[in-house]
């Protein structure tokens, strides 16, 4: 379950910047928003954007734990206790159990075939497995007697991931509501629809509700 939500909440941090930073048209190289693909990929599920900012207080968590800055950790109150979920006798399993399937997603990155995507995609598993890394071995209160040791490549990706999830979250504060009001009133009927119908549902009473007084009203419709 949790790294489900971890996986999933990588998905709409993705759509996010290709909807802000889109190719609107090939022949002019005019690139832009695309509202539509950021309200039908990410904002139109609110489980999608609960699981954004899940990955991004995970990722956040792992940041301040391990740099354990007193004025880095009283600006970024504790997001949740990730303690709790390696306690009981399932926890040992659980990390076990994250770590496999964790590897094997990114074996699967290797089987993408469009470069750029494989090598971004890469980056940010790395930089999720780096966070992972962390919250397992740093224990908050004993630490400093529990050396971590990390490679270049992994706080490079640590440190790209926990800027384009908090991009991505800033983008969805800022946009979302106004993103949300433009697909409403492109969903809203237009003033001449409406008048259409209205005409046609008071045709179709006068003259019986009839299918032939419904033909009637589209051939004057045309014809007009």
């Amino acid at each position: 379950m949790v790294l489900y939500k971890l996986i999933s909440g990588l998905h709409p941090s993705i759509s996010t910047h290709i909807a802000v930073d889109y190719l609107l048209d090939e022949s002019t190289n005019m690139w832009g928003q695309n509202v539509e693909m950021m309200y039908d990929r990410v904002l139109r599920y609110p489980d999608r954007v609960k699981n954004l900012y899940f990955t991004f207080l995970f990722v956040l968590r792992a940041a301040t734990k391990l740099l354990y800055n007193p004025k880095l950790q009283a600006a970024c109150p504790l997001p949740f206790d990730e303690a709790k979920l390696w306690q009981g006798q399932s926890g040992p399993e659980l990390k076990q159990q994250i770590q496999k399937q964790f590897k094997n997603i990114s074996a699967l990155m290797d089987c993408v075939e469009c470069e750029k995507c494989r090598l971004w995609g890469k980056l940010q598993v790395l930089g999720l497995g780096t966070a992972l890394k962390i919250l397992f071995s740093v224990d908050g209160q004993n630490h400093l007697d529990q050396p971590l040791q990390l490679q270049r490549n992994e706080v490079i990706a640590l440190v790209n991931l926990l800027n384009r999830l908090s991009e991505s979250v800033k983008l969805i504060r800022e946009m979302g509501p106004s993103v949300e009001k433009i697909i409403e009133a492109q969903d809203a009927p237009s003033t001449h629809q409406r008048n259409t119908l209205t005409k046609f549902w008071n045709f179709f009473i006068r003259h019986g509700g009839s299918r032939r007084a419904a033909s009637r009203f589209v051939y004057f419709e045309v014809t007009l």
